[in-house]
């Protein structure tokens, strides 16, 4: 488990589920542990705890670990596995008693609020603290778990990829139909005087509108899963008996949803185009129907 002096971190305080961390100051021998490492412990607010810490006494027998004993005063969830199982928070006057640091910190975390340009506002430190530290970002940390998520979110595009190349051929084969089925009523309104043009333009927009009405109703739906996303999740679990979300696997212990709206559009954009390209091959083999051909035999 980790030590740190976090009582001040919103996360933390935001995200408290049991005890008061009001209860952990300076002296009060008490900590705040994360809900996984409290379940994992049976531990709950008034229990005790004891920490090892192998920066201990000297004797002639070795180091000697130091244990000692604290209470709980809080548990937290903040939502990461990680953090929820393994982290401790205390003040930091404790911290560095329990660690023999006396004044000193063993890490300094920055918040940024645009962690997207970490590396250019963690860049003037490097000359700095060259010999005495290291400086290590939030990707670098998490390297591997990226990584996982860059090859899933390829993996994601090109299952949807497929799922809107199959409805669009279903909108193109369903217009074929429609051409056949309705190459009668073409031809009469063809010798009516329509134009070739017209004819396109009635299965277009047939077409389109089939397309439309789809992502339309595909927004919602998908609108309506992100919203109950887990309880979906959960009650698929416990329909199959399956833990489809293990937090020690997916680092999070809930489903996490964050719609972007630029690819939203641009998913939105590319299905409608698609949608239009199917109808062009049905609308050129309607407005070519030659209705002499259909009605001789009429």
């Amino acid at each position: 488990m980790r030590v740190q002096d976090m009582l001040s971190n919103p996360t933390i305080t935001a995200n408290v589920v049991a005890g008061d961390l009001r209860n952990v100051k300076p002296g009060s021998n008490m900590v705040a542990i994360g809900s996984r490492l409290a379940q994992t412990l049976g531990a709950y607010p008034g229990s005790e705890i004891s920490l090892i810490s192998p920066e201990g006494r000297s004797t002639v027998v070795g180091t000697v670990p130091r244990i000692v004993s604290y209470t709980v005063g809080a548990v937290f969830e903040v939502g990461v596995y990680d953090y929820d199982k393994a982290f401790v928070v205390m003040p930091m006057e404790d911290a560095q008693q329990l660690l023999m640091l006396g004044d000193q910190v063993g890490i300094v975390e920055l918040q940024t609020s645009n962690p997207d340009k970490v590396a250019e506002i963690v860049a003037p430190l490097q000359p700095l603290i060259r010999g005495r530290g290291i400086i290590s970002d939030w990707r670098q940390m998490n390297s591997a778990l990226f990584q996982a998520l860059e090859i899933e979110r390829v993996a994601m595009f090109v299952v949807l990829s497929l799922i809107v190349l199959v409805a669009v051929f279903n909108i193109l084969s369903s217009l074929i139909m429609l051409v056949r089925a309705k190459t009668r009523d073409i031809a009469i309104l063809r010798t009516m005087g329509a134009s070739r043009g017209g004819m396109m333009k009635v299965f277009v927009t047939v077409g389109v509108t089939i397309g439309s009405l789809g992502i339309v109703l595909g927004i919602i739906l998908g609108a309506i899963f992100l919203f109950f996303r887990q309880p979906i999740v959960d009650a698929i679990q416990g329909a199959s008996g399956q833990n489809l979300w293990d937090p020690s696997v997916r680092v999070l212990t809930e489903l996490p949803s964050k719609t972007d709206p630029i690819e939203v559009t641009a998913i939105v954009l590319t299905a409608l185009i698609l949608s239009f390209l199917a109808t062009l091959y049905p609308a050129y083999k309607a407005a070519g129907t030659d209705p002499v051909q259909v009605l001789r035999y009429e």
